[in-house]
């Protein structure tokens, strides 16, 4: 199931996140899937009131641009629940695609600064590369804080 959420976060909010990865020291991560920098909320004991009823399991912000492989292939979560916020939309492409039981595509969503996307770890989903700066606030998650299992959240 996948829910939207339009302006969960806002302008400042989004610029906060931005400011706070640039000006902290980020990691790298590549693996099979993608490859992104990142900064660890958790690590840093950060915590957003707007969160504040989500047990996550990881919480970071994460940067991708052209230098680095994006992803390229639907992949899911064994996570149980998964949240992408977009801190950004000053990039060229960066859509988030969710794909069918198959891996087809079937929804695509083109970033927008501070919608967030919630949606249960077995949606395999993608990211089309882009061009330019492309910042996310990603979640994985224990617990289902925003009921998605009680609705039909269909996009």
């Amino acid at each position: 199931m996948i829910k939207y959420y339009s302006s969960f976060l806002d302008k400042y909010e989004c610029h906060e996140l931005i400011n706070l990865y640039n000006n902290s020291d980020n990691d790298y991560w590549e693996d099979t899937i993608y490859t992104f920098y990142s900064i660890n909320l958790k690590k840093m004991n950060i915590t957003l009131s707007k969160f504040s009823n989500f047990d996550f399991d990881r919480f970071r912000v994460q940067m991708v641009d052209e230098s680095v492989n994006q992803v390229e292939r639907f992949h899911t979560h064994r996570i149980p629940f998964s949240i992408i916020v977009f801190l950004n939309d000053d990039f060229d492409g960066g859509e988030l695609i969710f794909g069918d039981k198959n891996r087809n595509p079937k929804i695509s969503y083109t970033p927008k600064m501070g919608d967030m996307l919630y949606f249960t770890g077995d949606e395999p989903h993608k990211v089309n590369n882009c061009i330019g700066k492309r910042y996310t606030l990603v979640g994985f998650i224990k617990n289902d804080p925003l009921n998605i299992m009680q609705t039909n959240g269909i996009i």
